[in-house]
């Protein structure tokens, strides 16, 4: 019996060996090349007509840094993605409204090419708007029009509400904000019922990321569909699996889950950034697609409640990406928007 006993050592030697190299990965940081250039840029930089001059930066505040890509001259619009994505989910808007403007799109802490820190406290809405401010010092930009999707819409909606004057316009896509959501798990049972997913994606790691297969699962829920649709082409998906691929990055991306939303019997007044009734000041265009499963009205309610001035938009049969399936008709309703709120416009 020797046999089995030397062939079952050396499983449990596997096992533990295997076992610890998962843990050394799982906890090595996340680094960037930062010499290798961002293909996605490249791909939109082959293809531009005129001089938009795609260029991309990164820019450290308080030992973190961010990851921005921008193009054309003007007034500023900032882009920022939800989960799971980067700033290549705003494809169609800065090739759009590259030529009028100046397109600035940011990879969010632990997405592209950005930062991907391990403390969870860095990833909180509030750290994240002062890195935000402090990029547009950077950049000279005084005031942008904003626009968000998904998290990017919370997070532009309540950098809004936060720095109000310095935000000429906010478009905000398939989420609210931070403080209107969190209204809605406080008082309405299905919004808990629809939320439930997040606890379940505050428990994840990387190794079980892995043993999920959850890149193959990003890549089917979400772009898949759109690229079967002619909405992406395939190159642009590929760029989208290989941007949503890895497993501790889409970890560290859920930290803005870990870092923002409490579980709905542990809410408290702190927990609503920029506070319970911060109001958005500056001209707000909402965007939903009606088949969108992230979408709550009571959220909704209460985000037009807080707003001075706001206009909703929404597309019959869409779900939750309505700027990529009908990006057309997205980018006239935000043109529309955001030349209304110009200076340059003003009266």
């Amino acid at each position: 019996m020797s046999w089995i006993k030397r062939i079952g050592i050396s499983l449990l030697l596997a096992v533990l060996l295997g076992g610890s190299g998962t843990y050394i990965w799982a906890k090595l940081p996340v680094t960037v090349d930062r010499e290798k250039a961002d293909a996605a840029v490249e791909l939109l930089a082959n293809r531009s007509v005129g001089e938009l001059g795609y260029k991309e930066g990164y820019f450290e505040h308080e030992g973190r840094s961010l990851h921005y890509v921008e193009a054309g001259t003007g007034e500023p619009i900032v882009f920022l993605h939800g989960f799971p994505s980067f700033w290549f989910s705003f494809l169609r808007q800065v090739e759009h409204f590259g030529g009028d403007y100046r397109v600035i799109a940011i990879d969010g802490l632990g997405a592209g090419k950005s930062d991907a820190p391990s403390n969870v406290e860095a990833y909180q809405l509030e750290a994240m708007g002062a890195h935000l401010a402090a990029l547009l010092d950077h950049l000279g930009e005084e005031r942008i029009h904003i626009v968000g999707h998904d998290w990017g819409s919370a997070f532009a909606i309540g950098f809004a509400q936060s720095y109000p004057d310095r935000v000429l316009s906010v478009t905000g896509i398939s989420a609210p904000a931070l403080n209107a959501s969190l209204h809605a798990l406080e008082v309405d049972p299905k919004a808990r019922k629809s939320a439930a997913y997040v606890e379940r994606f505050k428990r994840a790691n990387p190794p079980l990321l892995v043993l999920l297969g959850t890149a193959a699962s990003i890549y089917d829920g979400a772009y898949r569909p759109l690229v079967e649709d002619g909405k992406l082409s395939p190159d642009e998906g590929t760029l989208f699996r290989n941007g949503t691929s890895d497993a501790k990055r889409t970890n560290a991306h859920i930290n803005w889950y870990r870092a923002n939303i409490p579980h709905p019997d542990d809410l408290s007044e702190t927990d609503f950034w920029p506070s319970r009734d911060a109001r958005v000041t500056a001209p707000a265009l909402y965007i939903w697609g009606d088949d969108d499963p992230i979408y709550n009205k009571v959220a909704m309610d209460r985000l037009t409640i807080l707003s001075d001035q706001s206009r909703m938009v929404t597309f019959p049969g869409v779900g939750h990406w309505p700027h990529v399936r009908r990006a057309e008709e997205v980018n006239i309703a935000m043109a529309e928007h955001i030349a209304a709120a110009s200076p340059a416009n003003a009266d």
